[in-house]
């Protein structure tokens, strides 16, 4: 069967570009011939390119003159991620630069299928209606594989637009539990739970595709993004009870400026999956990062809001896996320490995981079967 891909496949982020590799190599290993619909909108490309266009203050002026001082690191991982964009990622020839124009494409696929990453999330600045299929002729088949809402609360208005456009799809699942339960208020239509792309893909497999160690010694990864919750100062606290080496993949001038923190934030998406593999310990808020120390069984803390602050923010993704798979102690709200006395038994989250990855599969096989 030969299925277009709809998915953040072309954003400068780990998680976005690696969830769109591990579900087209996923549907490739099914047997079916794989292409990601190259859409990259003005939006997107403006939130990842070096030099961003933004209205004048001091603080923005701090920050460009930081984006110089960095340049040739930032240039290195442009250059990394449109090499794996264009050159690892199985993407069209031709380039979309909107839902308009996805309409007016001559497509030659049986299916289509939506996810992962928060494709649904209206509040995402690279956000189309496109991603709920609205361009694909009734006779294709329109399935859905773990796309995100990015959060449990959404404005009216945004709920009224994703119910319309839930009619469009032939099968319905989410990568959040908070998210299957908002979709089901919105259709008649059973909603699947399923896993993230990247968990599709065993442990064995993203060794391989790591790179090799960047590092020998013992050494603290540190991720986090600017659009989530969670307190980046336990990164200090962490150090200093473990006498580890800091690596950032941050874009933070005070990472920059500290003499214990080597900031690197030109790596490679395998790189970036080495990193985390080869870590002794993991202090993120990202969501991608927690799915990968999870994979490779790596001590790590997830960082989140306040618990008075959880239910109105991004952080349901986050919390959502963790307590799918017995994980909740690793999550860290602001204002607590991590404890590195706690040692992570992995033994039933890997059952857990297992069972959760196998079912995830034959969602994706009964859709496609339809």
């Amino acid at each position: 069967m030969k299925i277009g891909i709809l998915t953040f496949h072309g954003s400068h982020n780990y998680g976005s570009a690696l969830q769109a590799y591990a579900l087209s190599k996923q549907l490739s290993e099914m047997g079916h011939h794989v292409q990601i619909i190259n859409l990259r909108n003005q939006a997107q490309k403006d939130a990842y390119s070096i030099f961003k266009k933004r209205p004048f203050s001091v603080r923005n002026l701090i920050f460009d003159g930081f984006t110089v001082m960095t340049y040739c690191s930032r240039k290195r991982r442009f250059r990394n991620f449109e090499q794996f964009i264009n050159h690892i990622l199985p993407i069209t020839t031709e380039e979309y630069g909107s839902g308009e124009e996805l309409r007016n494409a001559k497509f030659d696929f049986d299916a289509y299928v939506t996810g992962s990453d928060q494709v649904w999330n209206p509040s995402c600045q690279d956000f189309e209606p496109a991603y709920y299929l609205d361009f694909v002729d009734d006779s294709k088949l329109r399935v859905a594989y773990a796309p995100s809402l990015g959060k449990a609360n959404h404005y009216k208005e945004d709920l009224a637009l994703i119910q319309s456009l839930l009619k469009n799809m032939d099968s319905i699942s989410c990568r959040e539990e908070d998210g299957v339960k908002v979709l089901r208020q919105l259709t008649d239509k059973p909603v699947t739970h399923v896993c993230d792309p990247v968990i599709l893909l065993d442990k064995k497999y993203w060794e391989e595709f790591a790179a090799e160690p960047l590092y020998k010694e013992p050494y603290i990864l540190t991720y986090f993004l600017n659009n989530n919750h969670g307190d980046r100062s336990q990164v200090e606290y962490l150090r200093k009870m473990t006498g580890c080496r800091v690596i950032a993949l941050n874009e933070y001038i005070s990472d920059w400026l500290n003499p214990h923190v080597t900031l690197r934030i030109d790596v490679t998406p395998q790189q970036f999956v080495s990193l985390i593999k080869n870590a002794t310990y993991v202090l993120t808020n990202s969501f991608h990062a927690t799915a990968f120390s999870v994979i490779f069984e790596r001590t790590f803390f997830t960082a989140i809001a306040s618990q008075s602050e959880v239910h109105n923010n991004n952080d349901s993704r986050k919390i959502d896996f963790l307590k799918q798979f017995g994980l909740e102690s690793r999550l860290m709200p602001n204002g607590t320490s991590p404890d590195v006395s706690e040692a992570i038994d992995y033994t039933k989250t890997r059952q857990l995981l297992s069972e959760f990855r196998q079912s995830s599969k034959n969602y994706l096989t009964q859709s496609l079967s339809r």
